[in-house]
């Protein structure tokens, strides 16, 4: 997970950083009040005493790895985000910490989507879209769907992934 000690707390109410939102309606991150600093590190929030997220920020939005948490702390999904969008492999979690599915997503759409059978030890393809997006995929969504349901389902998220920079 990321290093709580190097980053802003987003609590209930909380004015340590200033936003403003980008055109698609996400915050875009600011150090200062005149919002010309944008906001590079990491950010989690808060509510009710407990984490309920936590992201890599770079230049105001949301860059890197998303970390979602159930209510007791445990990891419900990983998302690979660029551009304030779920930008990768999503991986989502069950209560027993268990791959419930892995998800290859453009810019908030489900391209592919592998459920996780634990009981038959096997992989159902709920969703694949292989056609939606037939020409000008960028080259690691390609990539991506080049990847065997075994490797997508044993996906390792790096921290420093350059195809989650813009």
């Amino acid at each position: 997970m990321i290093n709580k000690d190097v980053k802003f707390r987003l609590e209930d109410t909380d004015d340590s950083l200033y936003f403003k939102d980008d055109i698609n309606g996400y915050a875009m991150y600011y150090v200062d009040k005149e919002l010309t600093k944008a906001y590079s590190g990491e950010i989690y929030s808060i509510f009710k005493g407990k984490i309920e997220s936590e992201a890599q920020y770079i230049n105001g939005s949301k860059n890197g790895l998303e970390y979602i948490y159930y209510s007791n702390g445990d990891l419900e999904q990983i998302n690979e985000c660029r551009g304030n969008v779920i930008f990768g492999v999503s991986k989502e979690y069950d209560e027993n910490r268990n791959i419930k599915t892995a998800s290859i997503v453009y810019n908030n759409n489900h391209l592919k989507v592998i459920e996780v059978d634990r009981i038959l030890d096997e992989y159902n393809i709920i969703d694949y879209r292989e056609k939606r997006h037939e020409s000008g995929l960028p080259s690691y969504m390609e990539y991506l769907l080049n990847l065997s349901n075994d490797e997508l389902v044993n996906y390792e998220f790096k921290t420093d992934n350059p195809n989650l920079i813009i």
